[in-house]
């Protein structure tokens, strides 16, 4: 099935029909992009340090020609710029997983992406090329393959999603081909945080902000006397007072915001799901609902035409409606981790302008990169697959669940860590 390119320029469009891009290394294309990668970072993401100690690169090099999966936090969306950085540090080149928007958003990406050792995954579909490519990948070991467990970037730069099993389930099953041909075969999975840390003091930038905020939303600036923080929330409460209309939801009058605000998030993936015909079990988080959504719109966006030319016409239109949905599951995406407590368990400067970022996205339509920054890399101790060789062959899911929890809560660690170094935000003006 050929690939098309779909009308619209949302960076949160699908492809339409399914295609797959698979990598096509080249060493000088590679060579040319990290010779400007830091130039790109300065530009793109206002980071103008990067930090890494000399003791975390030696971990990383003490690993060269071995097998290595590579698993960073996405935080902010631009990680792939920093680890392209890291790469460049270590005198060599890394195979890349990237979700397929990336590729359909102009000729030129389709063109670039795959010959730097990118290649595409549809998120939440069962894409078996890039499932199979992973697994060789991984197999081969002549690259170090970098993916992002938790999926998506939600840019809170604390906060971590939970990271997918099926990801280390390849790198399982990976590991398992590279025996066949090496029976005393390494798989490396390496924990890796990216933190972005501002250098200077923020607070005009955070009261610039805020007055945008308020004058679209038509509350009183800074002429109120409230404290930075009390504007905040009251901008947060506006907003989801007017998502509660749109919604139709009622809060109790006991509710905080934090459980306002779930109670609406609740209520949307319910009248998803209900559409779209889901039932969500006891255990399922509201995370993995959504990620529950994404999979069907995914599957149902990418069926294949069958039947007479009317059920083609009939799938077509269903298609479409469905379409529909993105921009309800990317905005629940966005806010899932948001939550009042995100900035009063730490004032810093980037839990605020975090949230500042979040609701500008919603309510002007305008993502805000803020600097200038430090990008702070910190890698934990890696797991290699071979320790847990035993267990996997006895339980297969409850080992792939128990590495995915070792490696999850080391970035956690990690991330932490990387805040101790931030500063406080003044609250009392």
């Amino acid at each position: 099935m050929n690939y098309k390119t779909p009308s619209t320029t949302d960076p949160h469009a699908r492809p339409e029909p399914f295609s797959f891009f698979p990598p096509k290394n080249n060493r000088l294309v590679t060579w040319i992009v990290q010779r400007g990668i830091r130039s790109s970072i300065r530009r793109t993401l206002r980071v103008t340090k990067i930090e890494i100690a000399d003791e975390d690169l030696a971990k990383l090099r003490a690993l060269k020609g071995e097998r290595c999966l590579l698993t960073p936090s996405h935080s902010g969306g631009f990680e792939p710029h920093i680890i392209m950085y890291l790469s460049k540090k270590l005198g060599d080149a890394f195979n890349y997983v990237a979700a397929m928007e990336l590729f359909q958003r102009s000729m030129f990406n389709r063109w670039l992406l795959p010959r730097m050792g990118v290649y595409s995954i549809i998120r939440g579909a069962v894409d078996r090329p890039s499932f199979s490519m992973t697994r060789s990948l991984l197999a081969a070991g002549k690259r170090w393959l970098v993916i992002f467990p938790e999926g998506e970037a939600i840019w809170q730069n604390s906060v971590l999603l939970p990271f997918q099993q099926g990801v280390f389930q390849l790198a399982f099953k990976a590991f398992e081909d590279a025996c066949k041909d090496d029976p005393q075969a390494h798989l490396y999975c390496i924990p890796i945080a990216i933190k972005y840390t501002y250098q200077r003091d923020m607070h005009q930038e955070i009261d610039e902000s805020l007055a945008r905020l308020e004058a679209k939303l038509g509350l009183n600036g800074p002429e109120s006397g409230l404290s930075r923080h009390t504007r905040l929330r009251n901008i947060a409460e506006t907003i989801l007072a007017a998502n509660e209309k749109s919604y139709r939801v009622k809060p109790s009058p006991e509710s905080n915001l934090s459980e306002r605000a779930e109670t609406l998030k609740l209520h949307a993936v319910c009248e998803l799901e209900e559409e779209l015909g889901l039932k969500a079990s006891a255990s399922q988080s509201l995370l993995e609902r959504i990620r529950a959504l994404f999979n069907t719109v995914d599957r149902i966006v990418h069926e294949g035409p069958t039947g007479s030319e009317y059920e083609q016409q009939l799938a077509a239109e269903r298609q479409k409606s469905v379409k529909d949905h993105y921009d309800a599951l990317w905005r629940l995406l966005q806010f899932v981790a948001l939550h009042d407590g995100y900035v009063t368990e730490s004032m810093t400067f980037e839990r605020f302008l975090d949230v500042l970022c979040l609701l500008e996205m919603e309510v002007c339509k305008v993502r805000r990169v803020w600097g200038p920054r430090t990008a702070c890399v910190k890698v934990g101790d890696p797991v290699d697959l071979r320790d847990f060789a035993s267990s996997y062959a006895e339980d297969k899911r409850e080992t792939v669940r128990s590495v995915t929890m070792t490696l999850e809560s080391s970035v956690r660690d990690l991330l932490v860590e990387l805040e101790a170094g931030c500063h406080l935000v003044d609250v009392s003006e």
